[in-house]
């Protein structure tokens, strides 16, 4: 399937599988040179993450990692992993109620 990016903030892109949220690339200008940085975010032992200077480096990195990571687990731990991760990023995960 291809990868999605949907920006989130200037020079921060959340990025999409099938319109699953699996990792981040963001510019990080915290730094000095800036690089991007690139990050698989699911809950899985071993998601890579990594760094590249420009957006397409970071974009093609990302796949590449994404690929091998998904080749190392089976779709019922995807599967399992991805109803965590959306559970714990619903909207109202940290809206307490007021008692």
């Amino acid at each position: 399937m291809p990868l999605t990016l949907r920006m989130i903030g200037l020079d921060d892109y959340t990025v999409h599988e099938d319109r699953q949220l699996v990792g981040r690339i963001r510019y990080a200008n915290e730094c000095s040179p800036g690089f991007w940085l690139w990050t698989c975010i699911v809950t899985l032992p071993g998601p890579p993450f990594g760094k590249a200077g420009s957006l397409d480096e970071a974009k093609g990195r990302f796949m590449i990692a994404w690929e091998n990571f998904k080749a190392k687990h089976t779709a019922e731990e995807l599967g399992k992993a991805f109803a965590e991760m959306n559970r714990a990023n619903r909207p109202d995960h940290y809206l307490r109620s007021v008692r």
